[in-house]
């Protein structure tokens, strides 16, 4: 793997991330980089690393960026939270690098401009990263992770709101099955 950290000390989040990147085979070819920063309008951010080189000679590499508290607390730290809240989530972001794995360099900035202007396109790519973690066996941390930010009296319900428009929700998540493979179609671009 060729994984690496920039600003996170914390082992308990190092151990969690690698534990979720481990059976994400697929992405093992590509340079992964766990970046803690301030994030306003999220907690964590799965991003390809597009630059020059990377546009000349298709080199794909990733960031998932992480916020040092949940969106909209100062009281929440990342770090503290539980373990399979913190696994679930780490699941659904690196289930964005999956999805993002067919598109070259280019596509991939037209993606981007999709997600932000299209609130179809983006729930679509939002429920292909849980399904795409749900696939790697991460049910039950994906179900923990809803219900901590659904439920959670300190995050805003603003917050509760972008989740219950954008992902899936808690019984979509309890119905899938993952004993059997799911490959959710690539978003047409």
């Amino acid at each position: 793997m060729l994984t690496k950290f920039k600003n996170v000390e914390n082992e308990k989040i190092k151990k969690s991330f690698l534990k979720v990147m481990n059976a994400y085979q697929s992405l093992h070819d590509y340079e992964v980089v766990l970046i803690q920063k301030p994030i306003k309008s999220s907690t964590m951010q799965a991003q390809p690393i597009i630059d020059f080189k990377g546009l000349l000679k298709g080199v794909k590499r990733y960031k998932i960026n992480l916020a040092e508290y949940v969106r909209d607390s100062n009281e929440l730290k990342v770090a503290d939270l539980p373990k399979d809240v913190l696994t679930g989530w780490f699941a659904h972001e690196l289930g964005h690098l999956v999805d993002y794995e067919p598109f070259s360099n280019l596509q991939m900035i037209r993606y981007g401009l999709k997600y932000l202007i299209s609130p179809k396109f983006r729930r679509e790519a939002e429920h292909a990263a849980d399904y795409i973690a749900i696939d790697h066996g991460f049910k039950n941390e994906i179900l923990a992770t809803k219900r901590f930010i659904l439920e959670h009296d300190l995050l805003e319900e603003d917050y509760k709101a972008k989740i219950r428009k954008y992902y899936l929700s808690i019984e979509q998540v309890e119905m899938c099955t993952v004993d059997k493979t799911f490959m959710q179609p690539a978003l047409d671009l």
